[in-house]
């Protein structure tokens, strides 16, 4: 891995001390005679050593906050874009675009849901602890592997393919597993299940953060994969089914399921939800950096609160849902999750942008925490399996798809503004199409469901 050099160069540029405004470049070079320190840095460059860590690397190469935005180069950044992004950009991949790096973290998150039409089958056949097994040894390896990647293909193949596959075949038949074990609190079962995504993503987040510095990035991706052996070990010993196996007729696919109205309406509205509902999340760093001027660090502050914000929405929207009805709470929520997407683009202090975080990772919570919940009460149980996947692979499309629209969208305005009313809109949409769900379920716009 070739890294930036942090060179003479930069440090010859550098203003003296109290010469110009911190954060400002000085358009004349200063010349000074480098360090003992400085030199030998240099000789360990030339030498080749890599430089491992986005701290690493000194401030004038990772950029200014208020650099013009890259216009296309904002694209899909997910909880990959939280640390890896500017790593790889800064330190590992300096050579490869923005965009591109980015497309690592977005096909890993799509994987989560595409695997399902396989997974979801191979439940319903009681198939369950040997793709378990075979899913959690494939992901610890390809962290741990993730470490030994030189070039740009070696991620994306490795981070981006092959971790994303396996995170879909530990992820996907969590969700329908929890109907086996639940009747009357499924949707808090289910939320409590998916809020162990949001401590765990927000808890890798900070450890990966806190030991790059530290170890180096090869070192912690090691660590992260002995992290993660602990974990799957843990879960693969303790998951089970409960119903026996019922080998329903067909293969991997049920297309009877979509003569069903509701869950058909259901599907739709899932695709609809994930075009716009995670925009926010997606570029609320950038928009911090670029529109509001803050701090890069603030910025990625914003999005582990959002993630830290969304166990009220995973966790309270399953308990709520128990009694008032999922669709009815996901429907409510949701609405939270609009207006926060429209007003996010005015917002520019940090006490607005915190407070918005909190609220829109509140509201969008239970998109993906009670994503699985209705599936159950739309069709036969011992079915779910194959009806949870194949709406989690048509959803995946909407994830995969769905940021780089927004990106496209700033790209042809400039600003935020429109991608804000973009995503809200889309929001809205989901929001009716669940009353749809709901009105051919049962017949009225009113009661619980």
């Amino acid at each position: 891995m070739n890294a930036p050099s942090p060179s003479l160069s930069l440090d010859l540029k550098a203003p003296e001390s109290g010469m110009t405004t911190p954060g400002k470049w000085s358009s004349e070079p200063t010349l000074r005679v480098p360090s003992e320190a400085e030199l030998s840095a240099a000789k360990e460059e030339a030498l080749g050593k890599e430089v491992e860590s986005v701290e690493a690397l000194p401030t004038a190469a990772i950029g200014q906050d208020d650099d013009p935005p890259p216009e296309a180069e904002i694209t899909h950044r997910t909880a990959f874009g939280q640390v890896f992004q500017c790593l790889y950009e800064e330190s590992v991949l300096p050579n490869t675009s923005p965009s591109a790096i980015a497309w690592i973290g977005s096909i890993q998150y799509a994987l989560c849901f595409m695997p399902g039409l396989l997974s979801g089958r191979l439940f319903d056949l009681g198939y369950l602890h040997i793709p378990l097994a075979i899913a959690s040894i494939v992901q610890v390896s390809a962290t741990i592997l993730v470490a030994e990647c030189t070039k740009y293909w070696h991620f994306l193949l490795v981070q981006g393919l092959v971790t994303g596959l396996a995170n879909g075949f530990i992820y996907d038949p969590a969700m329908p597993i929890v109907s086996h074990w639940f009747r009357k609190r499924r949707s808090t079962g289910i939320g409590i299940v998916a809020a162990g995504a949001a401590v765990g993503g927000s808890v890798v987040s900070i450890v990966v953060r806190q030991l790059l510095p530290v170890v180096g990035r090869k070192w912690t991706m090691r660590i992260l994969g002995l992290i993660l052996l602990v974990v799957q070990g843990v879960a693969n010993m303790l998951v089970t089914r409960r119903l026996p196996v019922t080998n329903h007729p067909g293969g991997l696919t049920n297309p009877r399921a979509f003569k069903s109205v509701p869950y058909s309406l259901y599907v739709l509205a899932a695709f609809v939800g994930f075009l716009g509902m995670y925009t926010p999340l997606t570029f609320i760093d950038v928009s911090a950096i670029r529109t509001a001027h803050l701090s890069r660090d603030f910025s990625f502050d914003l999005v582990s609160i959002i993630n830290a914000a969304s166990l009220i929405g995973r966790v309270g929207g399953g308990l709520c849902s128990d009694r008032f009805g999922v669709i009815n709470i996901l429907a409510g929520f949701s609405c939270v999750g609009a207006l926060s997407t429209f007003v996010w683009p005015t917002v520019k202090s940090k006490g607005g942008l915190v407070a918005l975080s909190i609220a829109y990772g509140a509201g969008s919570g239970p998109l993906v925490g009670l994503l699985a919940a209705p599936v159950a009460h739309l069709g036969d149980t011992v079915d779910v399996g194959r009806r949870t996947g194949m709406m989690f692979t048509i959803v995946s499309i909407g994830s995969l798809i769905g940021p780089p629209i927004s990106g496209a969208i700033y790209a042809a305005n400039g600003g935020f503004m429109e991608v804000g009313i973009y995503a809200g809109c889309t929001i809205v949409v989901y929001v009716v199409i669940l009353m749809l769900v709901k009105k051919s379920a049962i017949g009225t716009w009113r009661g619980k469901f």
